[in-house]
């Protein structure tokens, strides 16, 4: 089940995060992306394990810590996480006619 969640997750994320990266920072993003799973798959057991070698329930109270300091965070941060559809404020498309296309491909091959 886990090995399905995972193909899942790289199948979805990576081009959500593609989508999120400005163009010129798009290798940056990706790399973040990777090393950050990397990180929680190197990590996670190394600090599950010495947790649960503390005491059974330290597992939970820390998952609780780290999940209370994340919502924190995001907290904090407020409004300054930019929406990307927000951000690109463009006109809405104009319809073009048949008629508009042909008059600019006769323009065109006039010039």
């Amino acid at each position: 089940m886990i090995a399905i969640g995972e193909c899942a997750q790289f199948i979805v994320l990576g081009p959500v995060v593609a989508d999120l990266a400005p163009p010129h920072l798009l290798g940056r993003y990706m790399s973040l992306y990777g090393l950050s799973f990397m990180a929680g798959v190197a990590l996670g057991p190394a600090v599950g394990g010495a947790l649960l070698a503390t005491s059974p329930d330290a597992v939970w109270w820390g998952g609780a810590l780290a999940l209370a300091v994340t919502g924190a965070g995001l907290l904090r941060l407020g409004d300054r996480i930019p929406d990307p559809l927000l951000q690109a404020q463009c006109p809405p498309p104009q319809a073009v006619s048949a008629a508009d296309m042909d008059s600019a491909r006769h323009s065109q091959m006039n010039s």
